[in-house]
């Protein structure tokens, strides 16, 4: 899969972005309660791991940096560390396989798990939807989605996310679909679930 299938346009918009750090930066020892941690949390899952897969595509440093960059204030204002990513191997197979346990098990992991801490349960699952979903674009094959389906489907059930926002994309692994309408179901998740949670805030 060529790099520029993982470039999509991003529904979350700038101003939304600023207020999201204003609110954080002010926000009450009761942060984790706001819809405002669950927006960040979602922003921050889905650029780290498009990025993750740029990088892993031996996508141009630039073009990985954008994407960490336009989290950065979210980050920062969290409290978040991003540590980089793991040095690429000598195959892309190599460099796939240490992108993936960085974002499921490792550093990338860990973000969620310390938003999930700091900001509640909610906030930290929906930094894991946003990253493995993304993963399906890398991983995913008609009949083999790596488990990644029942997962997102788990998850969304277990925070209470709309159905609506979610449930094309379990069809089309469930349904075998082809790559190409994963992928953009995907991409159609991403944007409608941002745009939810970007509502909440407002």
């Amino acid at each position: 899969m060529k790099v520029e299938s993982f470039i999509r346009k991003h529904g979350f918009a700038c101003a939304i972005a600023a207020t999201i750090v204003l609110v954080l930066c002010v926000a009450s020892a009761r942060a984790e309660e706001s819809a405002v941690a669950k927006a960040a949390a979602w922003k921050i899952g889905d650029q780290l791991s498009l990025a993750g897969l740029l990088y892993s595509q031996g996508g141009e440093e630039e073009n990985v940096k954008e994407l960490l960059d336009s989290v950065k204030p979210l980050t920062d204002a969290m409290k978040i560390e991003v540590k980089p990513f793991p040095p690429r191997g000598e195959t892309p197979a190599e460099t796939y396989a240490a992108v993936i346990e960085y974002l499921i098990k490792g550093d990338g992991a860990e973000i969620g798990r310390k938003i999930g801490e700091q900001f509640g349960k909610n906030a930290g699952l929906l930094f894991e939807i946003s990253v493995k979903s993304n993963l399906l674009i890398l991983l995913y094959e008609p009949g083999n989605d790596q488990g990644i389906g029942s997962v997102i489907q788990a998850r969304c059930n277990e925070i209470g996310l709309p159905n609506n926002l979610w449930l094309d994309v379990v069809n089309a692994v469930n349904g075998k679909a082809s790559k190409d309408e994963v992928k953009n179901a995907v991409f159609k998740m991403h944007d409608d679930v941002a745009t939810y949670l970007n509502q909440q805030v407002q």
